[in-house]
């Protein structure tokens, strides 16, 4: 018992350092992509806390597995390279007895994770999304910017061709205001100027020489074409309060489990009707062309005899059968489109599904790579840690994005394409601890052997080969190093 103690407790300080790392590390991406825009709003401390906090959310999902390996490989390399292990190998104690300790906390990590991912993450994401819309929401003249299409107002669109830096006057106004019914007015003014009225309420542009071209709603026959020297234009709606909105919508992303696994049916159901409803096109068509072939139904309404019909009949029947069958073709052609796009969306939540739960239990395989690893090492540190979780964070990300995309375009199935991660790094712990466990542990050797055998495993793939080999190459560096 006291091992044990000793051992989690050495996992705990290099867990922590390394998990406040990897996520400042995302905390510094995700500042730079959207600082500029949230300063220029003038929100308040606490809303950018805010956002801080619900986008911390998803760096925890993706930062906590990755802490796992780091810590892992950094306690086990420590105790290796301080001659604890063969302290510990000399009093009889198999090295695998200080890994189940770790691997039942990991087990237990990964479950949490998983009720994390489930609820906590959807959720985060969910209030993250109607935050950052009320943010843009807020002063979108800050968005106006040359030689770009701007959206951010409600109900209209505008083009500005350049700005001047020193007035702020627009030149080059293109204004497409969309109307109820019709067609959308459009403006164009040569230059125009921006101010807030209404205790900025009401942003108010200002044009200068300019033409308002519209249809009249009530009869398009009637155009109406404008020309003004003036003309003030009221952007309304927008506000320089921070106005949130509540939004039913949810993406795959925003859903747990249940909410997804609801879509997932009502697709399957529309599959089906759709299958059902392609055969009903077809089959009539097909059975009406045998009909005439073999000569069975069509026969005059006055005619006692079993003949067959003339040939001009023949042939007319048979155009005329054409031009249906054309008809039935395209209908039946949008029939599946409409089915391929059922299952796109099966797949797409089906990833997400399948992404909760693997992403979840990486934190379990990790450890059966980082103890193995870190005790190889020997003078493990900080060096060690990075290189060896670096190589395998590449292969894990690589693995579970490309299997993400192949799986959106139903090249493999979902539970492959979010599971194939954990299998060849799960298998290849496992390769390592029974080395480990067997005291023929050689990190050079058994990294050459394994990813050896996964390009022979490719046979004449190339592809296959080729990766097999540079990750040989990759790994067996690394382990020379140390």
């Amino acid at each position: 018992m006291i091992l044990v103690r000793y051992v989690l407790k050495e996992l705990i300080g290099p867990f922590l350092a390394s998990l406040f790392g990897i996520t400042f590390l995302f905390v510094v991406d995700f500042l730079v992509k959207i600082l500029d825009n949230v300063l220029s709003k003038g929100l308040p401390a606490s809303t950018v806390i805010e956002i801080f906090v619900l986008n911390l959310a998803w760096m925890l999902s993706l930062s906590i597995p990755m802490a796992v390996l780091v810590a892992s490989l950094m306690a086990f390399g420590r105790m290796s390279g301080d001659q604890e292990i063969t302290a510990v190998k000399a009093a009889g104690i198999s090295p695998l007895s200080l890994m189940r300790p770790v691997l039942l906390v990991a087990l237990l990590l990964s479950v949490l994770m998983v009720v994390f991912n489930n609820w906590v993450l959807p959720e985060a994401n969910h209030r993250s999304v109607e935050l950052m819309n009320a943010v843009s929401r807020k002063k979108p003249h800050v968005f106006v910017d040359a030689g770009r299409l701007i959206t951010q107002f409600p109900g209209v669109q505008l083009w500005v061709n350049r700005i001047d830096p020193v007035s702020g006057t627009l030149y080059g106004i293109q204004i497409f205001e969309m109307e109820k019914k019709g067609a959308p007015r459009i403006v164009y003014a040569d230059s125009a100027t921006m101010d807030y009225v209404d205790n900025g309420a009401t942003l108010m542009l200002r044009l200068r020489s300019g033409e308002t071209h519209l249809v009249d709603p009530d009869d398009n026959d009637n155009y109406f074409r404008i020309r003004f020297f003036s003309q003030d234009l009221a952007m309304q709606n927008v506000d320089d309060r921070l106005e949130r909105r509540s939004r039913s919508y949810r993406s795959d992303r925003e859903m747990p489990v249940e909410m997804m696994w609801e879509v997932v049916t009502d697709a399957r159901e529309k599959y089906d009707s759709a299958a059902v409803q392609a055969k009903s096109r077809r089959l009539p068509t097909l059975m009406r062309m045998r009909e005439i072939v073999i000569g069975d139904s069509i026969v005059p309404a006055d005619a006692k005899s079993t003949a067959k019909l003339d040939s001009m009949r023949f042939v007319n029947e048979l155009r005329k059968v054409r031009v249906q069958e054309a008809s039935s073709m395209r209908a039946t052609e949008r029939v599946w489109g409409r089915m391929e796009g059922e299952l796109k969306r099966e797949a797409q939540y089906l990833v997400e599904i399948h992404k909760k739960f693997s992403t979840a239990f990486a934190c379990f395989v990790f450890i059966l790579i980082g103890a193995p690893l870190g005790i190889m090492a020997r003078k493990g540190g900080i060096g060690t840690g990075i290189l060896y979780s670096l190589a395998f964070f590449v292969i894990y990300w690589i693995c579970l994005i490309g299997g993400e995309n192949l799986a959106d375009r139903l090249i493999v199935s979902p539970e492959l394409a979010m599971w194939i991660s954990n299998i060849l790094i799960g298998v290849f712990g496992i390769l390592l601890t029974r080395a480990m466990i067997r005291d023929r542990f050689t990190g050079n050797s058994i990294i050459r052997s394994f990813f050896g055998k996964i390009g022979r495993f490719g046979g004449r793939f190339i592809v296959f080969r080729a990766i097999g080999r540079f990750f040989s190459f990759v790994f067996g560096k690394i382990a020379e190093l140390f």
